[in-house]
């Protein structure tokens, strides 16, 4: 068995604790702030829970690009704390949800490799071209993804109350890419029977495992 394949059998346990671990924190983001908002100022509340889920997050991956982006997130919101401008409070989950699209538009452009077809290339070696032309498109549809959220972060902030924008960040983000992963199974099973047949969780724990093989190719030392 390769070290990918040990990589993806060991990626279960990991991706449920950072899922439910990731579900909890960003509920608690919602919530918290909103039972102590005649105590402390929400957005103070919600920037130590922020702080807490990277290093959550960070921990449980092992990485610490994973916790250097909740930090970079976390001083962003204090910068918003401290300008008194809530409406400014959207730029983190703004940002981040951009950096997301650029992660998966970035290996779009000509000469690169699709980002699913890697992960899908880690246990499975070569495809068949039809298998990486839909997996190119499903880069290109989390790409899209990702730009839709961070649009209707900004509206929600502009335009609808403090607390719809928390809940739709907060509380909707996790289940609408669990929606992502499922509707993508389905047009999968219904429309392209003669591709592999993976189930969300398949695909979930593969992109776990795909992270954890790159940070660690990121930190090996270099020869010579």
């Amino acid at each position: 068995m390769t070290r990918a394949n040990v990589a993806v059998a060991d990626a279960p346990r990991g991706l449920w604790l950072i899922t439910a671990g990731a579900i909890v924190l960003s509920i608690a983001l919602h919530v918290v702030p909103q039972l102590l908002r005649d105590w402390v100022d929400p957005a103070w509340s919600m920037l130590v829970l922020l702080l807490v889920d990277a290093g959550v997050v960070a921990l449980i991956m092992r990485s610490r690009t994973a916790l250097l982006v909740g930090v970079a997130l976390a001083g962003l919101l204090a910068a918003v704390v401290l300008s008194h401008q809530q409406i400014l409070a959207a730029l983190p989950s703004i940002a981040l949800n951009l950096m997301l699209a650029s992660v998966f538009g970035a290996t779009l452009r000509a000469g690169e490799t699709p980002l699913i077809v890697r992960i899908a290339e880690l246990d499975q070696g070569a495809l068949a071209p039809k298998f990486a032309r839909y997996l190119r498109g499903l880069t290109q549809a989390w790409a899209i993804f990702f730009v839709a959220m961070a649009g209707l972060s900004l509206v929600l902030m502009l335009y609808a109350p403090f607390e719809w924008w928390s809940f739709f960040v907060n509380v909707l983000t996790w289940p609408l890419i669990g929606l992502m992963f499922i509707a993508e199974w389905v047009v999968r099973r219904v429309g392209f029977r003669e591709l592999p047949p993976h189930t969300p969780l398949n695909i979930a724990t593969k992109i776990l495992a795909y992270q954890r093989q790159a940070g660690a190719m990121r930190t090996r030392p270099r020869a010579g």
